[in-house]
């Protein structure tokens, strides 16, 4: 797994046949700032196509999420549950956090998304995402609990606080898990059901990098697009996943061909078969 990098961002120019270190100041970047996530961004993302599925599949730059066999399931109430644990100022949340509102938009509804970037003293700054603070989703299928557990920077790198503090279960899941895979507690953390796993990055969040919300998901409609090629086969893979622990269904998102095939790398569920 890629690790969590923080760290001030430097520029790097040659003078004369030497290299020269500039450090950006505190005072020449301004924190990320938090708003409304648009209608027609959160709509591009909602309506993904199964030919566009299909046409991206499970590209190498993509990692497969790690599997855990034999565990006991995680539910919340009668239904399957998820549990994101991210950060605000994380450029590697900031990728996931796409290819999440996309898996999850296929088995529900989010409400009150905001849209953001990532710190912009951390590397890959301002990587253009969403927040899930605030937020909420409902689904007939699955329960997705999320956590921004520390907020963004605020006047350079390390400048976050807890956001959202962990109740002692989700404590207990990342501890457990992290270790399980011989990993440090590293955002982002992805538990889907206690079968599939995310634990720092599953792409290259540059591929984001210098675009806004609105370019990256109108790009959405072009599989050849390199953030499209990441964003949707990451959830294909969260998409099997997530299959795995509702039984397949609904039916029209699980037998979906691209869906079917990260599955069977992966080993789970009824649809590696």
């Amino acid at each position: 797994m890629r690790p969590l990098v923080v760290g001030a961002v430097v520029l790097v120019a040659a003078a004369a046949g030497t290299i020269v270190h500039f450090a950006l100041s505190h005072s020449d970047l301004k924190p990320a700032k938090i708003y409304p996530a648009s209608p027609a961004v959160l709509a591009e993302i909602a309506h993904v196509t199964p030919a566009i599925e299909n046409a991206v599949g499970i590209p190498s730059t993509v990692s497969t999420p790690a599997i855990a066999k034999g565990e006991p399931s995680l539910r919340a109430g009668r239904r399957p549950a998820a549990l994101y644990v991210g950060a605000e100022f994380c450029p590697y949340c900031a990728a996931e956090r796409w290819a999440i509102i996309m898996t999850f938009d296929r088995f529900g509804t989010f409400g009150h998304l905001s849209e953001t970037t990532s710190s912009p003293w951390d590397t890959d700054p301002r990587t253009p995402t969403f927040t899930f603070y605030r937020a909420h989703y409902s689904s007939r299928y699955v329960t997705l609990l999320t956590v921004e557990h520390e907020g963004n920077d605020s006047s350079g790198a390390g400048t976050h606080h807890v956001l959202q503090p962990l109740t002692p279960l989700e404590g207990r899941l990342w501890s457990r898990y992290s270790a399980h895979f011989g990993e440090a507690e590293q955002f982002p953390f992805f538990d889907v059901g206690n079968e599939a796993f995310v634990i720092g990055a599953s792409y290259d969040p540059g591929v984001l990098a210098g675009r806004s919300q609105a370019e990256i998901a109108a790009d959405l409609k072009d599989p050849s697009a390199i953030s499209t090629r990441d964003i949707v086969g990451e959830a294909n893979y969260l998409t099997a996943a997530v299959c795995s622990v509702t039984g397949s269904r609904p039916g029209a998102v699980c037998s979906v061909a691209a869906v079917r095939r990260a599955a069977r790398k992966m080993g789970i569920g009824a649809l590696r078969s």
